[in-house]
Formats: structure tokens, C-alpha cells, sequence
């Protein structure tokens, strides 16, 4: 079973650039990481929230480590909230 990271950031800004600046900060490292499944981000009331999925543990907390300094870095968000571990259950679309 995949391994899942969600981290709730607190921001201030314009809520499309924030969202751009993750998809184009971000993601690339997520993608260049071992294990990695898939990634995305919602945002609402000033708050971002991250989701990805991972083929391990280690992995997952591969990513957290890279996007907490690459957000620290190049971002003024805040850490809320934030969670490594096993999915109970991860469902996909069939394709």
C-alpha cells in the first residue's frame, strides 16, 4: 500500500500564484524523488493543503524533508499541520 504526505500550510498572497509557484517549485522535485505516485494541492481560506502519494515510507518522508525546506525557501508559508503514513486505503480510477 502506498504511503501518503499532507501537510497544511498557512499562507498569505494571491491564492493562483501560490498555486502555480507550487506546481512549478514543487512538483518537478517530487518527481525527481524515488517513489513517487502522484501530487496535488487545494486551497481555501489562506490555507494550502498538500497530498501526495509514495511507494514507501522513506520515500514519503524523503519528499517531506525536500518541499518543507523548498517551501521555507521560496515561500511565506507556515507549517500547520503535517502527516506521513500508510494509507488505510487508496483508491484509482480505472484507466
Amino acid at each position: 500500500m502506498p504511503y501518503g504526505r499532507c501537510v497544511i500550510y498557512s499562507f498569505s498572497g494571491d491564492p493562483e500564484e501560490v498555486t502555480e509557484k507550487s506546481r512549478n517549485g514543487i512538483l518537478p522535485i517530487f518527481k525527481q524523488q524515488p517513489g513517487f505516485i502522484a501530487y496535488g494541492v487545494m486551497i481555501q481560506d489562506g490555507q494550502i493543503v498538500s497530498v501526495s502519494a509514495w511507494a514507501s515510507e522513506a520515500d514519503a518522508q524523503a519528499a517531506d524533508d525536500a518541499a518543507k525546506q523548498w517551501v521555507s525557501e521560496n515561500m511565506d508559508a507556515k507549517v500547520v499541520n503535517s502527516f506521513v503514513g500508510d494509507y488505510a486505503w487508496l483508491e484509482f480510477a480505472q484507466q
